[in-house]
């Protein structure tokens, strides 16, 4: 049995589409009230009707224990797949997708599933009885996760509803605050400061930002983390004008991780804002060998952070601008081609 699993407080207009975009493919839906005020529990009951399963858990300010009590609610029920779906999420399935049928095949413990433009990926389907569980109060994890036991599943994809800007800056302000007292009981887990960090950029607190993304990527914690913070601390530096130091986080994320390209990408765009222009050309000739137009990005393992614009036309991109400003009209004009090339490669290869 299949089961869908949504935490929600008073969250009435929008709940009803989250249930309805996952209805057809799971056996119930477990709602975890943790303390709405309006008609939310209505809204649910009449979207998933006979399917729906109430449990109520008062708010602890933690999402990972919330989440674990959906997972044990999820086994108590006899599910034997969990799928987590936010309220503000909606997942979308290919025409002819039968979730029943992928799990049945599949010797997964946890699937993942990226979001619709291919950014990132979310641990967001768990084999119960669950063998990991949630950690952190916010961004929180699945401990005990290994790559043997994960697969990316193909044909779901989620969409996740934008915030207005005083809710997205509430968010972040509520996250910072949570973080910094999570990061001194946790002092050795780099998970938690590439989040500060992540809180911090979109706050506008760059230098804040930096600090915490360093800290992250010199506990050498996950690679593709750490690598990928190097990459937030380097978009900071940018939005500072501090081109050379961009360049040097760039360098020191792909000494993580080599692969990368989305870094090296971003080395180039640093390097040609500092009229470097030579180096902009090799930066991005990397960024494009690693890429996925032309390159050999595909062989590499991509589990969550990624930006595809730097894994498509991006470096072409700045090699345009890098050849224009250096002189070189004939080299520009045919980097502009294949800008353009690699930017219809991208836009098809997200559609499919």
């Amino acid at each position: 049995m299949i089961v869908s699993t949504t935490l929600t407080a008073s969250n009435a207009d929008i709940i009803g589409d989250a249930l309805a975009s996952v209805l057809q493919q799971v056996d119930r839906c477990i709602v975890i009230d943790t303390g709405a005020n309006d008609d939310t529990v209505d809204v649910a009951r009449r979207v998933a009707g006979d399917k729906l399963l109430l449990r109520e858990f008062p708010w602890k300010n933690d999402f990972a224990a919330a989440r674990n009590f959906a997972l044990e609610a999820a086994a108590e029920a006899g599910a034997t797949w969990a799928v987590t779906l936010d309220t503000d999420e909606r997942l979308l399935f290919d025409r002819d997708f039968d979730l029943a049928r992928v799990l049945a095949r599949t010797p997964a413990q946890v699937c993942m599933v990226v979001d619709d433009v291919g950014s990132y990926s979310k641990e967001r389907i768990v084999r119960l009885p669950a063998k990991v569980r949630w950690e952190g109060p916010t961004h929180e994890c699945l401990m005990g996760r290994t790559a043997a036991g994960t697969l990316s599943l193909r044909g779901v994809r989620f969409h996740e509803l934008p915030k207005d800007p005083a809710a997205t800056r509430r968010k972040f302000e509520r996250d910072v605050a949570i973080l910094k007292r999570y990061t001194k009981q946790h002092a050795k887990q780099a998970r938690w400061y590439y989040y500060l960090g992540a809180s911090h950029k979109h706050l506008g607190e760059f230098a804040a930002a930096i600090d915490a993304f360093r800290t992250c990527a010199e506990l050498r914690g996950w690679e593709e983390e750490g690598a990928w913070a190097c990459y937030g601390a380097a978009e900071c530096c940018c939005s500072l004008l501090r081109w050379p130091d961009a360049v040097q986080f760039c360098a020191a994320g792909l000494a993580i991780r080599p692969a990368t390209a989305e870094l090296a990408w971003l080395a180039g765009f640093a390097a040609y804002k500092a009229q470097r222009y030579d180096d902009a050309v090799a930066w991005s000739n990397v960024a494009i060998a690693n890429g996925l137009f032309r390159g050999r990005g595909a062989q590499f393992e991509r589990i969550g952070f990624r930006h595809p614009p730097g894994l498509y036309e991006g470096p072409f991109d700045v090699l345009h601008w890098a050849y224009k400003a250096s002189g070189n009209e004939q080299a520009a004009a045919e980097a502009l081609r294949d800008f353009e090339r690699a930017k219809r490669a991208r836009e098809s290869a997200q559609s499919t």
